[in-house]
């Protein structure tokens, strides 16, 4: 129920408003028919127009019919005849209409004057709108026989002049009381307006009425210095103001017949050059001054805004200097940091923050040359604060440039760094402090290490002593009294002579190990087959024993490793690789390389036995015997030693394998 009402209110809303438009349109045309000369029906100035397209830029084109019909009521009371009323109801109203469009186009409003490009588009399109649509109008009225052809530039001239004019005089005066006004009107402002407008009228009165014509000066741009002081001083609404009524006060001399318009042949092209001259300086430069009072609130709003910022700033002294190094700004920062205030050192050469050192040196010079040259120099140094007290600071110092590209001034950010200086020394002064520690701590760890080798070598030494002795009475026992023993007893001297050779053999291999976990190593390029070629003969006999195959399957790489070491680990992976096999199967070896990305990996591949993939990163730790079906020998320190040595080399070790089928045991090291 609500819409219906709504739209009813609507309906009526425009229906009043459009009525009020028309009869408006009605008095203006019919002010336009009596205050000015009418030459074939055709008037020369019509401020009508001006209230049309001021009232289709806000009340929108709903209020075209308004404007056609307020054209037909003038058109009809005036006498035309009927092609004559219809061509002032289209021409009345096409003219405002195609003038918005192109104005909210091309000008960004809803403000028209506030920039002089608007302010120009305004004109530019008061001009040429009227002369298009007039144009086109007249043109169907000769064409239908209503005007002859011959007339056609006479009377459209005249309409065009007619229709711009009161466009440019009265839709500006119109439309800029209309929106708010941000102009403070003080007392000060309002003694202006008043005197303004009385000069105004004063000047406009005496020139428009012929009284300075004895006196020769009766010129009537005599009346645009008031107006461009209007302009300047007084705002939009005065502006416009001044241009309605002095252009009305230059109507009324004219059509009385006085004044310097007054001469026949010359009145009215005269008075529209007038109109036309005041209306455009004025709007022009309301414009000017509006867009430059707006720059310089910008401006003015942003410099206060940088000073509340530079003022808020913590820890950072702001400052800039003019070209020949003086201070020529100061923030408070800068006060507390250096101790001077802003009348102390303005205008101050700046090498005054420097230390006399620096000043003999030419560090403040060189400091702004550098920042002239490459557009910026950072700085850090000691500095003097007002006191006489020495702080650290560091900072940029920037060039600044005029148009022309010459440096007009330096921009400067100094921070006090220092608490950060000391703190820097104290952190300093620690790691020397640690560094003394650590190389301290280092020389003992290492005697400490040489001493436990010292002792390892002893206790290896000693006990591998009574091994030797165990083995070789079990020997001599077996040798000279054999016939004297049992069997049982033969056995138990076996077991002995074993036991003592895995322990033997045990003792060096822990031996290796805690060799391999603190020497010296030296990595150099080393050639992997060569180095793979030396173990196979080392290893020729236990390989024909076994009746083992071994094969390269492509050229192997050079690796950055040891050659001792290289050897250890290949020699401990090919033997796991000819004892770990079952007894009815002849051992195959491959052995493959690649090099790829600055790494290189080594592979043995062969058919023993397997591990299980859950055992696979046991095997490399110490003493760790897996089961196996074939009860191998061995101490559990063979791959924990690889794995050893492939970290000395910067390499890692691993494993791929398949129970049963075999293994794929893989070193990868950095290539040569």
């Amino acid at each position: 129920m609500k819409a219906p009402a709504s739209s009813f209110v609507r309906s009526w809303r425009w229906l009043v408003h459009s009525a009020a438009l028309a009869g408006l349109y009605f008095a203006l045309a019919q002010l336009g028919h009596v205050a000015v000369a009418v030459e074939d029906g055709v008037s020369v100035v019509w401020p009508a127009a001006g209230l049309a397209v001021a009232a289709l830029w806000w009340g929108g084109y709903r209020l075209a019919p308004a404007i056609g019909l307020g054209a037909v009521i003038a058109a009809w009371s005036s006498g035309a005849t009927i092609p004559a009323i219809v061509w002032a109801a289209l021409d009345s109203t096409i003219e405002p209409i195609l003038a918005v469009v192109l104005m909210r186009r091309f000008i960004a409003g809803p403000a028209l004057f506030e920039k002089v490009s608007d302010a120009l588009c305004f004109v530019l399109l008061a001009a040429a709108v009227p002369a298009l649509v007039d144009a086109l109008s007249l043109a169907g009225l000769c064409w239908g026989g209503v005007r002859p052809w011959q007339d056609f530039s006479e009377l459209w001239l005249l309409s065009w002049v007619g229709d711009s004019m009161g466009t440019l005089v009265v839709a500006p005066a119109l439309l800029v009381w209309t929106w708010p006004d941000r102009t403070r009107w003080t007392g000060r402002r309002l003694v202006d307006a008043a005197v303004g407008f009385a000069l105004l009228a004063i000047c406009s009165g005496l020139v428009f009425t012929g009284r300075l014509a004895p006196a020769g000066l009766g010129f009537p741009f005599l009346v645009l210095p008031v107006l461009v002081w209007i302009a300047f001083r007084l705002g939009e609404r005065a502006t416009t103001s001044a241009i309605l009524l002095a252009c009305a006060i230059a109507t009324w001399g004219t059509l009385h017949g006085v004044g310097p318009f007054a001469e026949p042949g010359t009145s009215l092209p005269m008075l529209q050059l007038f109109a036309g001259t005041a209306a455009i300086t004025g709007l022009m430069l309301v414009a000017g001054v509006t867009e430059r009072r707006q720059a310089e609130s910008e401006l003015s709003r942003r410099e206060e805004s940088l000073r509340l910022l530079l003022e808020s700033v913590r820890g950072y002294a702001i400052y800039s200097l003019d070209a020949e190094g003086r201070v020529a700004t100061w923030n408070a920062e800068a006060e507390r940091l250096k101790g001077y205030r802003a009348d102390e050192i303005v205008g101050k050469p700046f090498t005054a923050f420097f230390t006399p050192e620096d000043i003999r040196s030419g560090v403040p010079e060189g400091v702004l040359k550098t920042a002239a040259e490459h557009g910026q120099a950072s700085y850090e140094g000691v500095r003097v604060r007002k006191d006489g007290s020495h702080f650290w600071v560091e900072g940029i110092v920037t060039a600044m440039r005029d148009e022309d590209g010459k440096v007009c001034g330096f921009s400067q950010v100094a921070y006090d760094v220092t608490e950060r200086r000391r703190l820097d020394d104290v952190r300093r002064r620690i790691n020397e402090l640690l560094e003394v520690r650590v190389e301290e701590r280092t020389a003992e760890l290492k005697a400490s290490l040489d001493s436990v080798e010292e002792l390892l070598y002893t206790i290896a030494h000693d006990l591998r002593a009574p091994n030797r002795h165990i083995q070789g009475f079990a020997q001599t026992l077996q040798m000279h009294w054999a016939d004297q023993i049992d069997d049982t007893a033969r056995d138990y001297l076996n077991r002995i002579g074993a036991a003592a050779a895995r322990n033997d053999e045990l003792i060096r291999d822990l031996l290796k190990y805690g060799r391999l976990s603190h020497e010296a190593v030296q990595l150099v390029p080393v050639n992997t087959r060569q180095t793979v070629e030396t173990v196979l003969q080392t290893l020729a006999e236990e390989v024909q024993q076994r009746r083992a195959r071994v094969r390269f399957e492509q050229e192997l790489p050079q690796v950055m490793a040891n050659e001792r070491l290289l050897e250890q680990v290949l020699t401990n992976l090919l033997t796991n690789a000819l004892t770990y096999v079952p007894p009815d199967r002849e051992p195959e070896i491959v052995i493959s390389g690649e090099s790829e990305g600055g790494k290189a990996v080594l592979r043995v591949q062969d058919n023993g036995i397997g591990i299980p993939p859950e055992h696979i990163d046991r095997v490399f730790e110490p003493f760790i015997r897996l089961p196996n079906p074939i009860n191998a020998p061995g101490t559990g320190m063979g791959l924990a030693i690889v794995k050893k040595a492939a970290e000395r080399l910067n390499g890692a070790v691993g494993a791929d394998s398949t129970p049963g089928k075999g293994s794929c045991f893989w070193l990868e090291l950095r290539a040569a």
